[in-house]
């Protein structure tokens, strides 16, 4: 059994336990091109697809009222001015809740929180609509 280290083998083994907790470490970014996990911009969105590979394309790494925003964006097909209704969102959102999509329970804070972040609106009590500042959710 080897107990002597070498400065470079202990390095070595730091840049992987940093690989294996933070992805990517500066020390191997310079040798692999690091693969961005970013989320596509908002003028990609395609509401024609099917609700659940919309969600789980682009709510990765949401917060709960983020996807709250994107699931009514996605509900109204981008349009400002068409309501949803607040039953429908949830019914939706809980059809969703695995990890593989939303990933969490629905929270009535996220209604509110989306609409204190103008990325939804509520004219009247129980629907929804888009604000033209509902794309910063990517951001």
């Amino acid at each position: 059994m080897k107990t002597e280290n070498t400065l470079n083998d202990i390095l070595i083994r730091i840049a992987k336990l940093e690989d294996k907790v933070f992805g990517q470490s500066k020390a191997t970014s310079s040798k692999q091109p690091r693969i961005a996990n970013e989320k596509q911009p908002p003028n990609t969105l395609d509401f024609s697809m099917p609700i659940r590979p919309f969600v789980k394309r682009h709510g990765v790494g949401m917060s709960g009222p983020k996807k709250f925003a994107l699931l009514v964006a996605y509900l109204a097909k981008g349009d400002l001015k068409k309501t949803i209704q607040f039953v429908e969102i949830k019914k939706h959102w809980n059809k969703m809740t695995a990890k593989s999509l939303l990933g969490m329970e629905f929270n009535t804070f996220y209604p509110a929180s989306a609409k204190e972040n103008n990325w939804v609106n509520s004219e009247k009590s129980g629907s929804y609509s888009l604000r033209p500042s509902w794309k910063a959710i990517f951001s």
